[in-house]
């Protein structure tokens, strides 16, 4: 059996920022990743998790002709935003995918591993 790989699992959401889910349906999604926290951490899996707000549109980094180049935002257009991840550590790919499918049934959410 091979050591261990750490894995990531990008959230993102096809929802708006500006369209909050309901409160039903927050609890549904928090009931979710609480799950898949409590086994990850039981497994000794779970090295970071975090849920991130909506960007408010701040300066990003370009790089250009061996030199960055600073542009105010918001500047990236996008259809899905990066919400969340979660770095684990895991055995194989596919227990990372078994992993991101304890979350991935919210509606509006992909995750990339």
């Amino acid at each position: 059996m091979s050591a261990p790989r750490v894995y990531t699992l990008l959230i993102y959401s096809s929802r708006s920022p500006d369209a909050p889910l309901s409160a039903e349906q927050e609890e549904a999604m928090l009931e979710q990743h609480r799950a898949l926290q409590t086994e990850a951490s039981a497994r000794g899996e779970l090295l970071a998790v975090a849920r991130l707000d909506a960007s408010a549109g701040g300066p990003s980094a370009h790089g250009a002709g061996g030199r960055t180049e600073m542009i105010d935002g918001p500047y990236i257009e996008t259809k899905e935003w990066l919400v969340g991840f979660y770095l684990l550590e895991c055995a194989s790919e596919e227990e990372a995918i078994e992993r991101a499918k304890m979350i991935c049934p919210i509606a509006d959410h992909a995750i990339e591993v």
